[in-house]
């Protein structure tokens, strides 16, 4: 994590001396922008040598002195082999949970993109630098270009009034991940075998890892938009044990809806908590 200070005179390592009192925030809520839809509330052990901005009257909305957030992915100073970039937070002393009412010792996350930290006390803007996950979700893919970011994961309370509670990242954005697809087709069967090139499949039950996941068939609709929960239902098969490989029977998963003729299969990569990400490959097969 940087040593950088995010407030300038403040040194974001160091303890908040004294707690402030709420302000009052804007009216409504906004939810996060095409992050995910789903809601994810409560604490997670936050590593201990992360600390809080802090500085005297500093706005905290009733987190304690020993309150912090941090990233637990990505690490300072990562490569990140594709665009599709993922994001966990880890929180102590703070409750994250959805926005709308102001909560003693609750907030919820934001992410910065390549611009400061929003001083405490004043509103997070929404745009395209200032992502609001507002279902209070503590995960999410970012879509970058290619290059050097500094992210900032920063709390607000419900209102959106910024928290003093911040950490931050430095990355860097490659292209290089992609998947090479291959298919055979007896009857109503697909026999598929994928491989990874600069990036790793692997079982869901290994968490949030910048630059692995595992993979989805889906079938006859559209990708999953990056960052959404990717469904569990006939037209979304989900290989959370990590297979590179298998055989879909397209006229038992689909039922009803199954005709012979020509069918479009995405293989899409879903993180651990099976947020879309766009590593993906496609393919058109007839049936029979």
């Amino acid at each position: 994590m940087s040593d950088r200070n995010m407030f300038g005179k403040f040194d974001r390592r160091t303890f908040l001396g004294l707690t402030a009192g709420a302000a009052a925030g804007i009216a409504g809520c906004t939810s996060n922008d095409g992050n995910g839809t789903d809601t994810e509330t409560g604490d997670s052990a936050g590593s201990p040598e992360s600390t809080t901005t802090s500085g005297e009257g500093e706005y905290m909305n009733g987190v304690g002195s020993d309150g912090s957030v941090s990233f637990a992915a990505p690490s300072d100073g990562a490569t990140l082999d594709s665009p599709y970039v993922q994001w966990k937070g880890s929180a102590s002393g703070v409750t994250i949970e959805e926005s709308g009412a102001v909560n003693d010792g609750a907030g919820h996350y934001h992410v910065m993109v390549d611009t400061e930290p929003v001083e405490p006390g004043e509103t997070i803007p929404s745009d395209d630098q200032h992502i609001h996950y507002g279902t209070g979700q503590t995960d999410g893919v970012l879509e970058l270009e290619p290059g050097d970011h500094t992210l900032h994961l920063q709390v607000a309370d419900g209102k959106h009034e910024a928290m003093v509670l911040t950490d931050t990242v430095e990355v860097t954005v490659e292209d290089t991940a992609s998947l090479d697809l291959s298919t055979s087709v007896e009857g109503s069967v697909v026999e598929w075998d994928v491989t990874a090139e600069n990036y790793t499949i692997e079982p869901s039950s290994e968490g949030i890892n910048a630059n692995s996941g595992h993979l989805h068939a889906v079938i006859d609709t559209d990708h999953v938009p990056v960052g959404d929960v990717i469904p569990s239902d006939a037209n979304h098969v989900h290989y959370g044990d990590g297979s590179t490989s298998g055989s879909i029977d397209l006229a038992e998963q689909l039922g009803d809806a199954y005709e012979p003729g020509e069918h479009t299969i995405h293989f899409q990569v879903g993180t651990g908590t099976h947020r879309a990400t766009m590593v993906h490959s496609h393919t058109t097969v007839t049936t029979e």
